[in-house]
């Protein structure tokens, strides 16, 4: 027996498109710490540390004053982030005044300033220039950062897309070694699918985190393995109808009421079993139509399987007159159904009268046949036609059902002379003309 073993790669195509995103997304943190930027320190309140209650030791001098300026304005012309910001200072006093675009830079100056040695206060004066509303460079530096974080993380995006197409191949080897290894055990196609799907689950895991890892995701990989049980039973409540069916596909693998090929009838609908997928079960009724029929529903209806036992009672009913032979038609009609191919001799073909009609003596016949060998429609309508033939040809009579019609009143009857009719025929004529 051949089974399926080929994968669908579409939804762990889709994971590692979603894993290079976030690759992408997380580069900094795994490539480097620190990106090279200087520090920036928290926002501080507007007048630095001028409420600490420290005593003030010494009184700055004018050249003490003029060494804190000069030092503070050499920062912030090294830091370049300031080009509108004035700084000044007097009696220890540092004020800020002018315009900035950034609070945290603005913040920086300030507590730096209040570390100098001969600073007593901090005034920060300088406003902050808020940009309008259609300045598009945040969103530019945005863009900027997102390309360079994917330029730093391309390699590993490169790696982890090389590993991860080896362990599609890899795996296409697996599935094809565990479906032989569980076919030594399990005959049911279904169910050996089923099973050889349900032990690559941890496989497939242990790719996807080894990838991540690769990555360089290690916490977002152990992240989405710890959160699976959560994950589940999210997609639960969403997706029930679609696990309902998955669950009770699983449930029709395990106990085997049918296997392929085989002639059933669930919720009025017959035919011949091809698959069983995670949806439903699909089968081809006589007029060559595929109907797919929900798992749930199949689960829960009356399964009706002709195959089960291949030797299948078909019957019949042919009249004959009520003066010919009942013993010589039951052996003819014996005779006659031994010859034709595809009836059973064991089981015993049954015949017996059933009815007395108006105008025949029924007989109802019932014989066998092997329905994985025969068409059951094909071998009743030769029997039928044969067991007429023979009837026919043998001399008995097939008669027709009869009927009977009765008046519950008297009826007229006139009887009228040939001469009389022909005269007053004439007479009509010659009126007429």
């Amino acid at each position: 027996m051949k089974f399926e073993t080929s994968l669908r790669f579409s939804p762990l195509i889709s994971t590692f498109l979603l894993a290079t995103v976030l690759v992408v997304a997380q580069a900094p943190k795994a490539i480097a710490q620190n990106d090279g930027k200087a520090e920036v320190a928290q926002p501080t309140d507007a007048l630095g540390d001028a409420a600490s209650t420290e005593k003030i030791r010494r009184i700055p001098s004018e050249t003490d004053d003029q060494k804190t300026e000069a030092l503070l304005n050499s920062l912030a012309e090294q830091a370049g982030w300031f080009p509108e910001v004035k700084i000044a200072v007097k009696s220890g006093m540092v004020t800020i005044t002018g315009k900035t675009k950034n609070a945290e830079q603005l913040a920086w100056l300030a507590k730096t300033a209040d570390r100098m040695p001969y600073v007593v206060a901090v005034i920060n004066k300088a406003s902050i220039e808020r940009p309008p509303v259609t300045d598009l460079t945040p969103a530019w530096n945005e863009v900027r950062s997102l390309i360079d974080h994917a330029k730093r993380a391309l390699p590993l995006i490169l790696i982890a897309g090389l590993l991860f197409t080896a362990f599609l191949f890899a795996g296409r080897y697996i599935m094809m070694g565990v479906t032989s290894l569980w076919s030594r055990r399990i005959e049911n196609p279904f169910l050996l699918s089923t099973v050889a799907k349900v032990t690559m689950v941890p496989i497939w895991i242990l790719f996807f985190y080894l990838t991540l890892q690769t990555a360089g995701l290690s916490g977002l990989a152990t992240t989405i393995i710890g959160g699976t049980g959560v994950l589940g039973v999210v997609l639960g409540f969403a997706f029930k109808d679609i696990v309902g069916n998955y669950l009770s596909g699983l449930l029709l693998a395990f106990r085997s009421p049918f296997t392929k090929g085989d002639l059933i009838v669930v919720d009025g609908y017959e035919g011949f079993v091809q698959s069983i997928n995670m949806r439903g079960t699909t089968i081809l009724d006589p007029d060559g139509n595929f109907v797919l029929i929900p798992n749930s529903t199949v689960i829960q209806e009356v399964i009706k399987n002709k195959t089960a036992n291949p030797e299948t009672r078909l019957t019949f009913t042919i009249g004959i007159g009520y003066s010919d032979s009942y013993p010589k038609a039951r052996d003819l009609i014996a005779e006659t159904l031994k010859s034709i191919d595809g009836v059973l001799t064991t089981p015993d073909i049954l015949i017996g009268l059933d009815t007395l009609s108006a105008s025949s003596a029924d007989i109802k016949i019932f014989f066998w046949i092997n329905i994985k060998q025969s068409s059951g429609m094909a071998v009743k309508a030769e029997a039928i036609s044969r067991v007429k033939e023979a009837l026919l040809a043998a001399g008995f009579s097939l008669p027709d059902p009869s009927r009977e019609i009765v008046f519950t009143d008297p009826l007229k009857i006139q009887t009228l002379d040939p001469s009389e009719d022909s005269v007053s025929h004439s007479a009509k004529k010659a009126e007429d003309t």
